[in-house]
C-alpha cells in the first residue's frame, strides 16, 4: 500500500484502523464539543454491538476517542517534501470498578497500539523511527482518572507520528 500524501488522508486511515479496532468505542476525526452537557455525552456514549466484548456488556456508557494533529515538522529532499505529523488521540472510558473499568481501558489502548504496529494503511514502514533508538508506533503520554462529560472516566493520552510525502504545492 502507498503512504497517505495528504494530511487528511493520513488522519482518515488513522481514524479508520483504530475504529476498527474491537470495543474500542466511537473515533472521532476531530475533537467534538456541543453547547450543553447532554449532547457533549451523547457524542461519545457507546453501546456494545457485541455485549460479551468485555464486563461492560451491553449497558451504554461513555467510550470514545478523538484524534487531533498537533504538530507537522517539513523536510525537502530532491524537490519532494516529506511532513511528519504529531497526532495525539485522547480517549475516555466510563469508570466502574466493580468490573475492573481499568484492565478494559489499559487493553484497548493496547489493541489499538498492536493495530497501529503491524497495519500498512499507515505507510508502514514510514511511520516508524529511522533507528531502534528512535520511538516507534504509538506512545502512551498519560493516562489517568478525570471528570469528563460530568462521568467520572479513565483518560489516556496517545502519541504517534506518521509521515507522507507530499509533492511541491505553487498554488
Amino acid at each position: 500500500m502507498t503512504m497517505p500524501s495528504t494530511l487528511a488522508q493520513s488522519r482518515d486511515a488513522l481514524v479508520s484502523l483504530l475504529g476498527s479496532v474491537p470495543g474500542v468505542g466511537i473515533v472521532h476525526h476531530r475533537e467534538r464539543w456541543a453547547s450543553s452537557e447532554q449532547a457533549f455525552r451523547s457524542l461519545y456514549v457507546y453501546t456494545a454491538a457485541d455485549p460479551g466484548i468485555d464486563a461492560f456488556g451491553a449497558a451504554p456508557h461513555i467510550r470514545g476517542w478523538y484524534v487531533r494533529r498537533t504538530a507537522t515538522t517539513e523536510l525537502t529532499e530532491n524537490g519532494r517534501v516529506l511532513n511528519e505529523h504529531t497526532w495525539h488521540i485522547r480517549g475516555y472510558l466510563a469508570f466502574q470498578d466493580d468490573i475492573g473499568s481499568e484492565l478494559v481501558f489499559d487493553e484497548l489502548v493496547e489493541r489499538m497500539r498492536d493495530a497501529v504496529r503491524v497495519s500498512p494503511t499507515l505507510g508502514l514502514p514510514n511511520l516508524l523511527g529511522a533507528s531502534v533508538a528512535q520511538e516507534r508506533g504509538v506512545q502512551v503520554a498519560s493516562a489517568g482518572p478525570v471528570m469528563f462529560c460530568g462521568v467520572l472516566c479513565h483518560s489516556a493520552l496517545l502519541e504517534l507520528r506518521t509521515r507522507n510525502w507530499a509533492e511541491w504545492r505553487t498554488e
